[in-house]
């Protein structure tokens, strides 16, 4: 009952309540959107003039929403916030008609609990008043819809400004939308910057999210070719930064033809890593990092393991290991240890005559570096003949020396053995066993001495005979020098007067199980006679022997001293 008197006041204040509320979430969403887009308009002018990296674009952003959210809290929610009840729409109602507080007591007295406030009938006659002339309360008194038009038009104004702008560029918003999203657009250029390759390697032109890299080994010259389009510049240039320096240089390009669209550059003797933009008319790329990458830095030796025969005589600092070219004994084993020591390597080979062997690599538990040695079937096991070698890489990099290893294993001359002999006399009866002493020596020991024994008879015959003076046990070696005394006896080669026997003693040296190099010593003349050439010849002797002992006194005694 006491609903209905005021339903036509309550049905008019809530009209009043909505549209108030219409007009306040109105304007702060106006207000809002325009600022918002205010402020994007500031971050395209800040990325369109400045060209900022993706750092500053993050920090851009960062500062729009930023941006935002202070005009949420200074315009949007201080409104929006509001919450009106009817008892508040009347007061307003009250205020702007200049009635006294009927309106919010007959609002109150129609609640269930106002029975208890006092007198109902004081309460019944206020809510009796209100429902009289509310019909006639024109509660909207006051109320205006001007700031909410006001907002909308200035939010209408900036979307037009900013869709007339955005028509007249078409280009540069997707751009910037990308761009303000962190993206790697670039925005659209009177030049074009269609290909960029850096040794034949496709580079992309705008990829600032994933910074392409070319990787190039170093000493190469980079040779940089860019495809341009729209309108050709007649030169560009490329702005280069060290990856560890504050060092900048620029290299400018050319065309490669009056008429061409391609421009083409090198840049030589770089030795550090650098990042790489391309400069040409308007159109700026985004950086590309080039590193230089290091060639392999290989370390090489040799360990050489000389013939049993001669592995004491390998004299310290003989061999330095490092060496590319050296001499061994025949018969020796050459051992190769090859480490690169600034990467790892995927392949060696080390190549002589027409053949290549693949080096074989192997980690010790110690040293996480690999050693590179030759496979077990290669030559160098044991040495027969001069070796020329060459030896190249390849890293995990794909790359390889710049030039292979060359090198050259070559044979150590092992002097044959020398041997000198003596005889007593020179001439023999045929039946004699003429005795020669001898000396031989070798660098290594020597293994057997033999006489050689060559016969000229009168009749124009020839013979030769060997006659093994000496053999020296294995277990007895090494003998570097042997001395001794060989007889020869001619008995049995049935000599007459007038032959002549001539004795040639022969050196073998010791090679272990490698056979032996002969040396021969002076032939020794012998001339068979009979005994009274015999006993001519120690006459002759004899006096030879005086005159010299007469010879010997004279001075002794001055005789003859002062004749001149």
């Amino acid at each position: 009952m006491m609903q209905t008197k005021l339903r036509i006041l309550r049905s008019e204040l809530g009209r009043l309540q909505r549209k108030r509320a219409f007009v306040r979430w109105g304007s702060a969403l106006c207000a809002l959107t325009a600022i918002l887009l205010w402020l994007l308009v500031a971050a395209f002018l800040a990325d369109w003039s400045f060209d900022l990296s993706i750092s500053r674009r993050t920090l851009l952003l960062l500062a729009w929403m930023s941006g935002g959210l202070w005009t949420l809290k200074k315009f949007v929610w201080p409104v929006i916030r509001v919450r009106e009840t009817t008892e508040d729409v009347a007061l307003i109602v009250e205020q702007e008609n200049h009635i006294d507080s009927d309106l919010v007591a007959a609002l109150q007295f129609e609640r269930p609990e106002a029975k208890k406030w006092g007198s109902s009938r004081l309460a019944d006659a206020v809510v009796d008043y209100v429902a009289e002339f509310s019909p006639s309360l024109n509660v909207f008194e006051g109320f205006s819809y001007r700031p909410l038009p006001q907002r909308a038009i200035g939010l209408v104004a900036t979307f037009l400004l900013v869709a007339g702008s955005a028509f007249a560029f078409p280009g540069h918003v997707p751009a910037f939308w990308n761009r303000f999203l962190l993206g790697s657009a670039h925005y659209p250029t009177k030049t074009k910057i269609e290909s960029i390759e850096i040794n034949g390697n496709d580079i992309p032109i705008f990829d600032s999210l994933t910074r392409s890299q070319v990787r190039i080994p170093y000493g190469q010259p980079i040779r940089v070719e860019v495809n341009c389009g729209g309108d050709i510049p007649t030169s560009g240039y490329a702005s280069l930064s060290s990856l560890h320096s504050d060092s900048v240089n620029r290299i400018e390009f050319g065309k490669v033809s009056v008429s061409s669209k391609t421009f083409a550059g090198e840049m030589t003797h770089l030795a550090d890593s650098f990042r790489v933009r391309f400069h040409f008319g308007d159109a700026v790329s985004d950086a590309a990092e080039v590193t230089i990458v290091p060639l392999p830095l290989v370390n090489m030796t040799w360990d050489i393991t000389p013939p049993n025969y001669a592995k004491g005589s390998l004299k310290p600092g003989e061999h330095e290991g490092g060496a590319r070219q050296f001499s061994v004994l025949e018969g020796s084993a050459a051992t190769l240890k090859l480490v690169c020591s600034n990467k790892p390597l995927t392949s060696a080979r080390l190549t002589t005559g027409e053949t290549t062997y693949d080096l074989v690599s192997s980690t010790d538990g110690q040293h996480r570096t690999a050693t590179w040695t030759l496979p077990p079937d290669s030559p160098f096991g044991t040495i027969t003949g001069a070796l020329k070698y060459t030896i190249q890489v390849t890293d995990r990099d794909g790359l390889a020396l710049e030039t292979p290893i060359a090198g050259e294993i070559r044979l150590k001359t092992d002097r044959s053995p020398r041997i000198v002999a003596s005889a007593v006399t020179r001439q023999v009866l045929p039946t004699a066993q003429p005795k020669l002493d001898y000396a031989a020596g070798d660098d290594y020991g020597i293994a057997k001495i033999m006489a050689v024994i060559n016969i000229s008879r009168e009749d124009g015959r020839t013979s030769r005979h060997e006659v093994v003076a000496k053999v020296i046990d294995e277990k007895d070696q090494p003998q570097t020098v042997v001395r001794g005394q060989v007889t020869v006896p001619l008995s049995s080669y049935e000599l007459l007067k007038g032959d002549e026997v001539k004795i040639v003693l022969e050196a073998t040296d010791w090679r272990g199980s490698i056979s032996g190099q002969k040396g021969s010593g002076e032939p020794i003349s012998l001339t068979v006679t009979d005994l009274n050439g015999i006993l001519v010849q120690t006459g002759e002797e004899d006096k030879k022997s005086a005159k010299q002992l007469d010879e010997i006194l004279r001075r002794e005694m001055g005789i003859g001293a002062d004749k001149k």
